[in-house]
């Protein structure tokens, strides 16, 4: 063999080890390119696998009330009663008939929002300022108690100053702006009158202390109710005490020339007729006016022997003092205001030796008659509230507003509404309901909660833990 025969048998052996050596690297480079292959499939198979089992526990979980969140309460109540809904909820028990209970559709948590228009300042703002703290004292205690109907009571609380267009501007805040449908309030009959017309179109309920006769007319003013008695019975009682009590045989009128005042006169006029009297003088003044004397001279020229009066707060202490200025020692004889802290401290004890009101028999007393146990109540609470021992604050104003708090709730429950002519009509129903002031009722034809039987004569200056001394002849 030569030596190229050897070189390229050598060459060719080289040649073919490294053609069998990368023919098994070729496999092999396949074979794991085929394993690489297999594992990607069995991982997407997984993964495709675990996909389609999730999803099939999210559908049978669908399924399955108790697996969902629990619905929330829709904010307004449901109209649709078909039978395809899944379950009914259980129905609130029915409030009794006797005693009014909140309904499962009034248990809003939203605060009741209550519109006050009271006179808390100016000539006349001792008397609403008194009527404030009681209406107060009721809203604590019914909020304490948990609010009317579920709902806290959120006062709104404007004063009036005695002005008629002050008292229709706030009714009007109150209805429009704020949406209020239940007013307390006005402390007097002018304010009252200005703003009845507008709340019967916009049927917001009131409530109040007016006692003009003029607002005395339910089918005019089916929302407006009063705690006072009309001026009718106030005029019945004062005129009954003069001539039947007093033997008075002269009798002369002096008022101011509010709405209360005018109707006072008509008043005492009438029922002085009644009884075969005529009065000797008339005299009225303009609210707010700062000397009397020269009505009070020409009541005296006419020999009048007793005055019946139309006067209230400021007036009636002026007129008081007047008297006394004058060493004119005569009766004088008018409203329940007469027998307020107001009058009492502003003319002074010494003054008022004749100075009768009437008053509500209940916050009276004489030796045959004494206090409720309702009065006695409500008088405990007042001294506790203004830290007096014993106390010295008439009950008369506070009492009457602490009652109206309560009567308001009542109707409210009995109505199971805000809505003012469902409350009115709810209130027209109430009878006898026993309060500290007095005993009310209300029906479809008479709005003042009391009348002439509620009433007597009281001693203005004889005050004894807050009731008074009933005057001489019962």
């Amino acid at each position: 063999m030569s030596g190229k025969s050897g070189v390229g048998d050598r060459g060719a052996r080289a040649c073919a080890v490294l053609g069998s050596w990368t023919a098994v690297n070729s496999r092999r480079r396949k074979k794991r390119a085929m394993s690489d292959k297999s594992r990607k499939r069995r991982i997407l198979g997984l993964v495709f696998s675990a996909t389609i089992i999730i999803s099939l526990l999210a559908a049978c979980a669908g399924g399955n009330p108790s697996a969902q969140p629990s619905p929330q309460p829709s904010s307004q109540p449901s109209t649709n009663t078909k039978a395809s809904e899944p379950s009914k909820p259980a129905e609130s028990p029915k409030p009794s008939a006797s005693s009014p209970q909140p309904s499962a559709s009034a248990a809003s948590k939203e605060p009741l929002k209550i519109g006050v228009i009271l006179t808390t300042s100016g000539p006349m703002g001792g008397i609403g300022s008194k009527q404030a703290l009681g209406f107060n004292m009721a809203v604590e205690e019914i909020n304490a108690a948990g609010g009317i109907i579920g709902r806290k009571i959120e006062l709104v609380e404007r004063d009036d100053g005695g002005d008629p267009t002050k008292a229709r501007t706030a009714a009007q805040e109150f209805s429009e702006k704020l949406g209020i449908t239940l007013i307390v309030g006005p402390t007097l009959s002018s304010p009252a009158l200005a703003m009845m017309p507008y709340l019967t179109e916009q049927k917001v309920f009131m409530i109040g202390s007016h006692g003009a006769d003029a607002a005395n007319d339910p089918k005019k003013y089916p929302y407006a109710f009063t705690g006072t008695p009309w001026a009718t019975y106030q005029s019945a009682i004062v005129a009954k005490y003069a001539v039947e009590i007093l033997k008075a045989k002269k009798i002369g009128i002096l008022a101011d020339n509010s709405a209360y005042g005018n109707s006072a006169v008509a008043g005492y006029q009438e029922h002085l007729k009644t009884r075969g009297v005529s009065p000797v003088a008339v005299e009225q003044f303009s609210q707010g006016a700062q000397d009397m004397t020269a009505q009070l001279t020409n009541l005296r020229k006419a020999g009048t022997e007793a005055i019946l009066a139309g006067t209230l707060g400021a007036d009636s202490v002026r007129v008081i003092k007047n008297l006394a200025s004058m060493g004119w020692e005569v009766p004088y004889l008018g409203s329940s205001d007469m027998a307020t802290t107001v009058v009492v401290e502003g003319a002074g004890v010494e003054n008022m030796k004749q100075v009768y009101g009437y008053n509500q028999e209940r916050i009276s007393f004489s030796d045959k008659r004494p206090t409720p146990a309702k009065t006695k109540e409500f008088a405990g609470k007042l001294a506790k509230k203004l830290n007096q021992s014993p106390l010295k604050e008439s009950v008369l104003q506070p009492s009457l507003y602490y009652d109206l708090g309560y009567i308001l709730k009542w109707a409210v429950e009995k109505s199971q509404s805000t809505e003012g002519s469902k409350v009115a009509a709810a209130l027209e129903t109430m009878k006898e309901y026993d309060g500290a002031h007095g005993v009310f009722t209300f029906t479809k034809d008479n709005h003042s909660g009391l009348d002439l039987d509620d009433l007597v004569m009281v001693k203005a200056a004889n005050q004894k833990e807050g009731v008074f001394e009933m005057a001489p002849g019962y």
